[in-house]
């Protein structure tokens, strides 16, 4: 968040912590502690570049932000336990074993170091991450289906049929459309 940059960067440098802002500086230094993402639009790119993900925000009761990202990637996702702005998909992710909740500092640093120690943990998280996005794409196609369903192949032959009817019934001497009041239409064998 904009709003937040300067504030991040006066918290690191209290901290004592060696740090960059990408603002400022295209790559960070060798002894660079903290690389502060203070730009708009390049964190899918970080995540790519990334052993695993913590997604911010979930920590503290703000509401959290987007896990779809790293899962897409195959990143192992580590949250915090406040993440109603995506509940429903924090619950999917946790429950398919593709991120992991951590209710503090002192959790995440125990989880980030076993993780980063425990190649195949990240491999394995990771690819449940992955799958469960890929089971899950097209939902606006299945959600648009749901509300405005289209029609299967037998009631599209259907309405043809009954259309090539109306559309006899109309040409036929005789028919309903053309016959004059008191006859009867021609018998169904006739039309269409």
């Amino acid at each position: 968040h904009p709003q937040r940059f300067a504030e991040v960067a006066g918290t690191l440098a209290r901290a004592g912590m060696r740090y960059a802002r990408r603002s400022e500086a295209p790559a960070a230094a060798p002894d660079c502690e903290v690389l502060l993402l203070d730009t708009l639009g390049e964190l899918l790119d970080f995540y790519a570049a990334a052993d695993l993900a913590f997604v911010g925000g979930s920590l503290a009761p703000v509401g959290g932000h987007n896990l779809l990202e790293p899962a897409a990637l195959g990143l192992p996702i580590l949250t915090g336990p406040y993440n109603t702005n995506s509940e429903e998909i924090a619950q999917l992710l946790i429950a398919r074993g593709a991120a992991e909740v951590v209710r503090d500092a002192a959790g995440l640093r125990a989880r980030v170091s076993a993780l980063l120690a425990d190649p195949a943990a990240r491999a394995r998280i990771g690819a449940a991450g992955r799958a469960c996005v890929d089971s899950n794409r097209g939902a606006l196609e299945k959600l648009l289906a749901l509300i405005e369903p289209r029609p299967s192949l037998a009631a599209v032959v259907s309405a043809a049929a009954r259309g090539c009817r109306g559309a006899r019934a109309r040409s036929v001497p005789g028919s309903r459309a053309s016959a004059p009041r008191g006859r009867s239409p021609p018998p169904a064998s006739a039309r269409c």
